[in-house]
Order: C-alpha cells, then sequence, then structure tokens
C-alpha cells in the first residue's frame, strides 16, 4: 500500500482503513470483488447512515450541525443525492478527495459493476471546479422524482458555506466560473417543466449569490 500524508486529517477520519493508494477509505463505499470501490455507494450503508444520523466519510455519529460536500449547482437548487457529515470530515473530503480536488478530474467508469446505480435526480455528470462544504442546522430526505429509484436530500439555509478549488480556499471567481458552465444544463431542466420551475430558478440563482466568496481585492 502506498503511504500518503494529508492534512487536516480529522482523528476520526485517521481511524478508517486506506486502499492501495493510501487514501481513507470512506464509510460509503460499497465492497466490489472483495475491494471497496469509491466510485460505488452501498444502499445499506446509506439507509443506515440516514436513519442513524451517521457522518456519509467516516461513518460516526453527526452532532448538531450537517455538512454537505456541493458543486455550485446543488447550492442552487438546494438538492444533493448525499447525505450529511461531520464539517471537519467534509472539509478534508472537498480538500482531498481526487476528483473534488482535481478540476480537470474526470470520473472513471471503467471497471463498474452492472448492478452500480446511477444517483437519484438528475444528476450533472461533470467535474464542477469549485466544490462547496454546506454547513446547515436542517435537511430532509425525499423521494427521487418519478422515473428515478433512491432519495435525495433538501438542505436548509447554511450556516455557513466553504468554498475549495484544487485542495484550496476558492475565489469568487472560480465559484462563478463553476455556476456559469453549470447553469445551461439547470436551465434546460426548468424549461422542460414550464413557466413556473424557470421563475423559481431565477430566485434561486438571485439567491445564492449571497453564498458566493466575496471578492479579493
Amino acid at each position: 500500500m502506498l503511504e500518503r500524508a494529508f492534512r487536516d486529517m480529522p482523528d476520526r477520519v485517521a481511524t478508517l482503513p486506506r486502499n492501495d493508494r493510501g487514501f481513507p477509505i470512506p464509510y460509503f463505499a460499497e465492497e466490489v470483488n472483495g475491494v471497496r470501490d469509491f466510485r460505488v455507494v452501498s444502499a445499506s450503508r446509506m439507509a443506515h447512515a440516514v436513519r442513524n444520523e451517521l457522518c456519509w466519510v467516516c461513518g460516526g455519529r453527526l452532532g448538531k450541525y450537517k455538512a454537505f460536500v456541493i458543486g455550485p449547482m446543488c447550492g442552487i437548487n438546494r438538492t444533493i443525492s448525499d447525505p450529511p457529515s461531520h464539517r471537519d470530515c467534509a472539509i478534508f473530503s472537498a480538500r482531498n478527495c481526487p476528483f473534488l480536488s482535481s478540476p480537470l478530474a474526470r470520473r472513471r467508469e471503467t471497471g463498474l459493476p452492472d448492478a452500480a446505480q446511477e444517483a437519484p435526480g438528475f444528476g450533472l455528470k461533470r467535474n464542477p471546479g469549485a466544490v462547496g462544504v454546506w454547513v446547515t442546522l436542517d435537511y430532509r430526505p425525499f423521494r427521487a422524482p418519478s422515473g428515478n429509484q433512491g432519495i435525495l436530500f433538501r438542505i436548509g439555509d447554511p450556516t455557513e458555506v466553504l468554498w475549495f478549488a484544487s485542495g484550496e480556499p476558492a475565489d469568487r471567481f472560480a465559484v462563478v466560473e463553476s455556476v456559469r458552465t453549470g447553469l445551461p444544463s439547470l436551465i434546460e431542466l426548468a424549461e422542460a417543466q414550464g413557466d413556473g420551475a424557470i421563475k423559481a430558478l431565477a430566485a434561486c440563482i438571485d439567491d445564492f449569490e449571497k453564498y458566493l466568496p466575496e471578492a479579493r481585492l
């Protein structure tokens, strides 16, 4: 196994087993052919985490605050397919996950088992470039729209939002650029649902602006 050092690793993450590349294996990873695969979410662990309010990364009990690792589009529509984590576990993931911390990275889909399911809802298959840690007191699970399997999570107003790009705190430009490149897909979905959805999306975009990082002088 490759020995790999990480900065700012929470103690609860440090106790997780490592894969052959030296990365901590998150709680949610399913076992595929005897190996825990980060790309495959365990349905049973999902249900157990939601039912018992467990951290999606380390599997420990959550406290008052719930943190979601989101792309800007999830911040706009307040919907995500992954349940919450501890704040420090979410920050660690945003800064160290090979996919989230590398804006040019692409998801590897080769070798996925046939049983691996798409995330519920209408997920965007892209690397957002900038990712946020959305900390909130409130969220609720709900069934994915008709024709989709699984559950989604509606995230409440944040107590704080922290933005990262390339493993470092993100500036306003990085987040705005992610919004610019992701919005066409959300607009297309809203247009397919009619004028009400378009107006609702416009209101969500306006509301989201206050959660952008401040411009640096």
